[in-house]
């Protein structure tokens, strides 16, 4: 199964609980149709049904089966929120999960330069981390003077400017 981490738990909420909630990707109203999660903490997911969901503005609330005290909570603060893909936040045109793009090789010309290792959140665009075939890591602006066309469904992003892998 194809799966995807949507948030974070962050804690208790009221004396019912209720989980508050971050989502990682800014959306919420994806989680008002989940019908059971995993959570991850380390090695460990445990899967729980999903009683209710409340969204309030940026607010998530979530009442799990089985967790009907702050007290029994505890084990899982911080824990996160694993989905299958499907259900996680639909994207928008333009837009990819971290994970597939790290499934990615980077391409110029017809030429594997490297693969994909990671995302990076920088203030001014997302970076790239790649391994090239060399065994160097460099970081590529995730932006259109340096990245071309991505091809998600044949693990293939275009490297338009070489220029940083000297």
């Amino acid at each position: 199964m194809d799966t995807l981490v949507i948030g974070i738990l962050q804690r208790s909420h009221g004396v019912k609980g209720f989980l508050r909630v971050k989502s990682l990707s800014g959306e919420t109203t994806h989680f008002l149709s989940l019908k059971w999660v995993y959570l991850r903490k380390g090695e460990q997911d445990v899967r729980f049904e999903v009683e209710e969901a409340k969204v309030r503005g940026k607010d998530v609330f979530l009442k799990l089966k089985g967790i009907d005290s702050p007290e029994a909570s505890l084990p899982y603060l911080s824990s996160e929120i694993v989905v299958p893909k499907d259900k996680a936040s639909p994207l928008k045109e333009n837009e990819y999960y971290y994970g597939d793009l790290c499934r990615c090789t980077l391409i110029h010309r017809g030429e594997v330069m490297g693969r994909v290792v990671s995302v990076i959140e920088s203030g001014a665009c997302f970076l790239l981390e790649v391994r090239l075939t060399s065994g160097r890591t460099v970081l590529i602006p995730f932006v259109d003077a340096w990245v071309g066309e991505v091809k998600i469904d044949e693990g293939k992003i275009e490297l338009r400017n070489p220029e940083m892998l000297e």
